[in-house]
């Protein structure tokens, strides 16, 4: 893959060395080497020999980011500074070059300053009456602004200010938005605007500079782009540093095949979701996913790549997607889903069964599912299942339950480490006596992973009008739901229970007593003496 500066060096058109500003945006690679015999000619030979130390180092940095680990290589960052806005450090700065009557800057006004042969430096805005009183500033081809003032840039005052312009440069970290499309600038070539808070451009914004060459929107907060209408064919673009926000689509620059955006391989996202992945990688996922998704199985759903997992090597991601068929009518669930999909949404349908979920291998990396609002009436299969052991969230809200293998689940919970929440709320729970007091005890236990157990209910028929009566189970007691006969078969129960358990401790206690007397003495127990 070529390094950016090389890149920059087949792509960028010729300029002359006095505008060696643009250099550090183009490719000086294809400049001539100024003469020493030259007017100026030392002072340029010297600025074009920082230009190649320069290049030098910035093509090395750009190896070095081939070879970073992935989570690494947005720490890289693009240098977009321009050299002529350094000048603001000093508030009252003698500018090299700068004609009679402009030699220091004042930061509380605009200030402009011509160069001979042709070029404007501003400081904090534009000096129109200077612009408007004509002279030397109408010979203006290169116009610099730097600390751009305010939040938008009119693109239509330039026309009558500088109509001849050909090189524009702009920053500041006022800036957000272009006000106009720029107007038809017959000489304007090429266009820098770099290290502001230019968060949109409209895809016509440069549509009528038929000439341009090159643009470099590096360095600014640009969030999202569609492909910029141009009237040439030959113009590059440069748009690193932005703040790329990949939930956004931009799948169209996997297909931009005219090398027109030159820097897209090094963007990287910076959203909370893909933060710190490249672009075109995580473009590729979705791309990926929106074909899975028109499987004949879930043609009707909705797929998304949540996250982009860094591999443990660094070197490559592993795509974590969500996959959404709420509400699409299924009376099963799909037979089919993308790989690595952690995470369903498949509520307010008409599943009767959650089968799938232990013979169906496209569910293995399942660890998400939302089952609310269907016709469910047991979990009972999922019993002993790896899935069940290694589910994170399972949200059964709304579905047709009335009992569940306690034990079974409690014991499932106790075997993931893994598991995040459990939703059961809105069921038509039976208040059985047994299986309510067990279902309140698990409840109790596990009260923060059931995420919604104060609102899970019971009910039981009422003997005096045989209607439903609803309590919640946190609450509710034996008394409450356990008829007489009830209580008095599990008192029985309890009863026998404890004799036995008192019958067994005597006994050992009886054989320990023996065993000890028999070791000390040498006498056998009085009833085996006296039998025959």
């Amino acid at each position: 893959m070529a390094t950016v500066a090389q890149r920059h060096a087949h792509t960028s058109p010729d300029s002359s060395s006095s505008h060696w500003w643009y250099m550090l945006y183009s490719s000086p690679l294809k400049h001539r080497i100024p003469n020493v015999t030259d007017s100026g000619g030392i002072i340029n030979t010297l600025r074009y020999a920082a230009l190649v130390v320069f290049l030098l180092l910035a093509q090395a940095s750009d190896l070095v980011t081939a070879q970073l680990p992935l989570s690494l290589q947005n720490l890289v960052v693009e240098n977009v500074a321009i050299e002529e806005c350094a000048h603001r450090a000093s508030p009252s700065l003698h500018l090299p070059g700068a004609t009679s009557g402009a030699s220091t800057y004042n930061s509380n006004r605009p200030a402009c300053y011509f160069t001979p042969p042709n070029r404007t430096v501003c400081f904090r805005g534009i000096e129109m009456k200077r612009f408007q009183a004509g002279g030397k500033f109408n010979l203006t081809r290169s116009l610099i602004l730097c600390d751009w003032p305010m939040r938008t840039f009119d693109p239509l005052v330039l026309r009558r200010l500088a109509p001849r312009i050909e090189r524009l440069a702009v920053t500041g970290r006022m800036l957000q938005r272009l006000e106009h499309d720029f107007p038809a600038f017959p000489y304007l070539r090429m266009v820098n605007i770099t290290g502001t808070r230019l968060n949109h451009t409209s895809v016509s914004a440069f549509y009528e500079l038929d000439r341009l060459q090159v643009l470099n929107l590096r360095g600014n907060e640009l969030e999202q782009i569609q492909p910029y209408r141009f009237r040439s064919g030959h113009v590059v673009v440069y748009l690193q540093g932005n703040l790329w926000n990949c939930t956004n689509d931009m799948i169209w620059l996997l297909r931009e095949q005219s090398r027109q955006y030159v820097d897209k391989p090094t963007l990287v996202c910076k959203d909370w979701k893909y933060t710190g992945r490249p672009v075109l990688t995580a473009m590729e996922y979705k791309r990926v996913v929106r074909e899975s998704c028109l499987h004949e199985e879930i043609w009707n759903c909705s797929c998304h790549v949540s996250y982009l997992r860094l591999s443990d090597n660094e070197l490559s991601f592993h795509p974590m997607i969500m996959v959404n068929c709420s509400d699409r009518g299924f009376y099963q669930l799909p037979q089919y889903l993308p790989g690595n999909t952690t995470v369903l949404h498949i509520a307010r349908n008409r599943l009767q069964s959650v089968d799938s979920l232990m013979t169906n291998e496209h569910y293995r990396s399942v660890q998400d599912i939302y089952l609310d609002d269907n016709r469910i009436t047991s979990i009972d299969s999922l019993e002993d299942t790896i899935w069940l052991d290694n589910f994170r969230i399972l949200s059964l809200r709304g579905n047709r339950l009335n009992r569940i293998r306690v034990y079974s689940v409690e014991h499932a919970i106790e075997r993931n480490p893994g598991v995040g929440k459990l939703y059961l709320s809105n069921n038509p729970w039976r208040c059985g006596c047994r299986f309510a007091i067990r279902f309140q005890r698990f409840l109790r236990k596990h009260e923060s992973l059931v995420a919604d157990s104060r609102n899970i209910t019971c009910y039981f028929i009422n003997d005096d009008d045989g209607r439903k009566q609803y309590l919640p189970v946190l609450t509710v007691t034996p008394n409450d739901i356990c008829r007489p006969s009830e209580h008095n078969t599990a008192a029985i129960y309890n009863t026998l229970s404890i004799i036995f358990a008192s019958l067994i401790v005597l006994i050992f206690t009886k054989l320990g007593y023996d065993y000890y007397h028999y070791r000390k003495y040498g006498k056998l127990p009085w009833l085996i003496m006296k039998m025959p």
